[in-house]
């Protein structure tokens, strides 16, 4: 891992984002920011596997903090996306771990370069350039994917 990268969450996919948080926040474990939709549809980019979605990928989604750890909890509601896909290989659990880097096309590039395939990509409204990517590292890495986000 690059000494660059700054961890900024877990992605947990979940079932149930209500139960979840109720959960969580019964036992005093974590508190959260208010729920978020994530829609395919109002990015200017939202790719998964190298595809536009069809139908739109919507995902309800909040974002914690459990002490020093930033978590985020995945609903999917709509569409093929990856949370989907792991809830139903794998169950729910961390699915992926965000790092917040200087140069996402650049260590985007070191990962597929060894052999890591980019399985989400995400541009903003108004941006040139990639926001975030999932990369594929779950044949090496114990089934987690990596999210690489580009700092501000």
């Amino acid at each position: 891992m690059e000494s660059a990268w700054k961890l900024r969450h877990v992605g947990i996919p979940v079932r149930d984002l209500d139960k979840s948080l109720k959960d969580y926040r019964s036992l005093d474990l974590a508190s959260f920011q208010p729920e978020f939709l994530i829609d395919s549809s109002k990015f200017a980019e939202y790719k998964v596997y190298g595809k536009t979605p069809d139908p739109v990928v919507k995902t309800r989604a909040a974002l914690g903090k459990m002490g020093p750890l930033g978590i985020e909890l995945l609903q999917p509601i709509e569409g093929e996306t990856v949370h989907k896909e792991l809830l139903e290989s794998t169950g729910e659990g961390i699915g992926h771990i965000a790092y917040a880097v200087d140069d996402l096309e650049a260590e985007t590039a070191k990962l597929v370069e060894k052999g890591f395939p980019v399985i989400l990509s995400i541009r903003a409204q108004g941006q040139t350039r990639r926001s975030a990517v999932y990369i594929d590292t779950r044949n090496k890495f114990s089934n987690l994917i990596i999210e690489l986000i580009q700092a501000n």
